[in-house]
């Protein structure tokens, strides 16, 4: 026991005595998390929006000034002709183009229909069909209002069915109560997978590894010397984050957080015995570096933070399989948002439990050949 306090002192006085080190480890998770969680912001708003009306009456312009006072749409005015509108979408100025015909007015007094042309820009076509949809909602809710005033409900007639949305977990919608959660968790694998990477490959370049190896410290007390105080800085690191993101960021904490400390902590020591994996494989920081953003990257990609994994093809579900920070996001935003149990997520609880086992022991192995 005294072999591996004495390890761990080791740890702290390497890691507070390189300030580069000691810098990466306690600021930059704290700005990625703060820059990441209003920059990851998929909510699309400031939607310019120009209007081409060739009908100029009362429903044309009750159509048009419907997007005036939409907080998603910049409204950019009228625009003369067909063929400038066009122009401001090719230059970039204009994201839609809504399209009111002649006789629209009349059309919809005589013939009860009547059309129009909505233009979209598609480079984006995420933002294309989100766009697409907010302006469709407006038409159709014009639509319904001109219906009520013209065609009005006759007395004891059922009225029209209506329906009142409940947003369960998220209530105003916001992205970022969807994204924070999920971003505390991921860089804990920056802390213990890339920096504790980082951190014993400097120690081969420097020699002080080879000082170790002819030491009489066994295996277990080298691993646990190594893994102790990158989880115990990742914990600290992990509950900053907590305290950033409930009182910067307003994030609700439905479930048991003495629960999140425990996935935390099963975390950050399949993260730890991922940098030590790295680093029996490294001969050079460059080499650990390059590693651990190669795996790190495609854990993110793959993981559901930005994108669904049900969307995703069905290699790359089959590959998430072995990816440990899809079953940790789950956690973060079902148990922070939800309210979940253990049984909820003890699925996502065993798996991350084997490939931790099975990290740490590819670890071991690998120390054992280098000794």
């Amino acid at each position: 026991m005294k072999r591996i306090l004495f390890l761990v002192e080791k740890e702290f006085k390497q890691i507070f005595r390189d300030s580069v080190l000691l810098r990466m480890i306690i600021s930059a998770p704290l700005l990625q998390l703060i820059l990441l969680s209003f920059a990851a912001n998929f909510e699309v708003k400031n939607l310019n929006i120009a209007v081409v009306d060739q009908d100029h009456t009362t429903f044309s312009q009750r159509l048009a000034g419907k997007f005036r006072y939409i907080s998603n749409f910049n409204f950019l005015g009228y625009v003369p002709s067909y063929k400038q509108a066009r122009q401001l979408m090719l230059d970039g100025k204009a994201d839609l183009v809504l399209v009111i015909p002649p006789h629209f007015e009349r059309d919809l007094y005589r013939e009860n229909t009547a059309t129009t042309q909505l233009m979209v820009n598609a480079i984006d076509g995420s933002k294309a069909g989100i766009a697409n949809g907010y302006a469709s909602t407006i038409i159709r809710d014009f639509n319904q209002a001109i219906v009520v005033e013209n065609f009005p409900v006759a007395p004891g007639t059922r009225q029209q069915l209506t329906v009142q949305n409940q947003y369960w977990f998220n209530p105003r919608l916001e992205y970022r109560t969807y994204m924070v959660p999920a971003i505390l968790f991921q860089l804990l694998i920056l802390i213990g997978g890339l920096i504790a990477a980082l951190n014993i490959v400097r120690e081969k370049e420097i020699g002080t590894m080879e000082q170790l190896n002819v030491t009489p410290i066994q295996r277990y007390q080298f691993i646990l010397g190594k893994m102790i105080p990158f989880v115990i800085i990742g914990l600290f690191q992990f509950t900053i984050g907590l305290l950033v993101g409930v009182f910067l960021f307003n994030i609700p904490t439905e479930g048991s957080i003495p629960m999140m400390y425990g996935f935390a902590l099963l975390f950050l020591l399949l993260s730890v015995s991922l940098g030590l994996l790295i680093s029996t494989v490294s001969e050079t920081q460059q080499q650990a570096m390059f590693v651990a953003f190669f795996c790190l990257v495609l854990f993110i990609l793959l993981s559901g933070l930005f994108a669904s994994v049900e969307n995703m093809p069905l290699w790359a579900q089959y590959l998430d399989i072995i990816n440990p920070l899809k079953y940790i996001i789950e956690v973060s935003r079902n148990v922070m948002l939800k309210g979940s149990t253990f049984r909820d997520v003890q699925q996502q609880f065993f798996a991350l439990l084997l490939i931790a086992v099975t990290l740490l022991s590819l670890a071991v192995w690998r120390y054992r050949k280098t000794v």
